[in-house]
């Protein structure tokens, strides 16, 4: 008993020497400053890994779109190609001279799946245009390889070169297409870091393509060649059904001017207003030489603008809206340099109509300049 007593004597005694002195080697807690304790939430926050890998690699964060951002620019087509080809017929499309276009964009916020990957909208607005067509010939044997290149180009009106099977040749031929795609897409990249970013995105496009191939269909050829045999009347409704039945016009959705135009162009002075109007937008008016030598006829009973008109329509006409069609994109972005930034893609819509699939497919630079919201 006297030494339990005697124990707990000493454990007291032992107990109020050494409160004191703990109390006295630990520091006086004082209250921080709440900015500072904000700062090292943020620091270590698992939701802010991000802004943390920014600061200790001394990397400034780059700002990014709240809501959307709105880059207008401009591209240079490195590669920029138009294939048409159904109902036994192909037309394949370029451009002769390389010349800046200029686009608008809309992308959305990030989507982040991870601290690497995520998803954003695009929206994409542009106009192309070819001038250029490339058409196959069988291959000529060596012998006649220099004949057969003179033949091609007279035939052409235009000068050309033949290299093996393919005949590549100016024929005068010129189609623009606008279009506009919304396409979602995924990345890879941290863009909050160093800016860079790699893309892939699949979706839809609206498509306005109008102006003339050369299908050199010795049908249409011939149609033309007997209704000229004619009276005028004959004729133009011959090359109106010509053109028609082509089935790349398209009378529900397609250029309402031209194609009532077309439709009555044998109707009073709808032939000279069609030159007019296909003069206003644009269109070249180059025709193959078998068409000039059944014009060549009919000058005494066509007027200047009359026969502009017939030269442009001696090619297929195209004149048609395609609406939620499919469409690609591929890419890769830079950071901004100063405010704009650079892309590298490939893109275009690939679908099917009236029996004929129609590529569009560009390999073009571009330069923007992000205005996020």
């Amino acid at each position: 008993m006297k030494r339990n007593i005697q124990t707990k004597f000493y454990f007291l005694l032992l107990f109020f020497i050494l409160f004191p002195i703990s109390n006295f080697a630990s520091p006086v807690k004082a209250d921080l400053d709440e900015d500072v304790l904000k700062e090292i939430r943020d620091h270590y926050d698992s939701t802010q890994k991000a802004n943390k890998f920014d600061r200790d690699l001394g990397v400034p964060k780059s700002p990014k779109a709240r809501f959307f951002s709105i880059q207008p620019g401009g591209s240079y087509d490195f590669i920029s190609d138009l294939d048409i080809s159904g109902r036994g017929a192909s037309a394949s499309m370029t451009t002769e001279s390389q010349k800046p276009n200029f686009f608008f964009d809309i992308r959305s916020k990030d989507y982040k799946i991870n601290e690497a990957f995520g998803f954003q909208l695009l929206f994409h607005s542009a106009r192309k245009e070819f001038d250029k067509q490339v058409y196959s010939v069988p291959a000529p044997d060596t012998g006649s390889s220099s004949n057969s290149s003179s033949s091609s180009s007279g035939s052409s009106d235009s000068t050309g070169k033949n290299d093996k099977n393919t005949v590549t040749a100016d024929l005068g031929t010129n189609v623009k297409v606008d279009y506009n795609y919304i396409i979602p897409t995924f990345y890879w990249g941290n863009p909050e870091v160093d800016g860079f970013r790699m893309g892939f995105g699949f979706g839809l496009a609206d498509m306005r393509i109008r102006g003339n191939v050369d299908f050199r269909d010795p049908g249409g050829t011939i149609g033309k060649m007997y209704g000229a045999m004619g009276d005028r009347d004959t004729f133009l409704n011959t090359l109106s059904f010509i053109q028609l039945s082509s089935g790349l016009v398209d009378l529900r959705r397609g250029d309402a001017i031209f194609n009532y135009l077309l439709v009555n162009l044998s109707q009073g002075n709808n032939l000279e207003l069609m030159g007019a109007y296909l003069a206003s937008q644009g269109t070249h008016f180059s025709t193959d030489i078998i068409s000039l030598l059944v014009y060549a006829n009919l000058q005494d009973k066509y007027n200047p603008l009359e026969l502009l008109a017939l030269s442009a329509l001696s090619r297929t006409s195209i004149n048609a809206k395609d609406k939620q069609v499919f469409a690609y994109m591929i890419y890769v972005e830079t950071p901004k340099f100063g405010f704009v930034k650079a892309r590298l893609s490939w893109h275009g819509p690939l679908f099917k109509d009236s029996g004929y699939t129609i590529h569009m497919s560009t390999l073009e630079l571009a330069l923007m300049v992000p205005i996020d919201f």
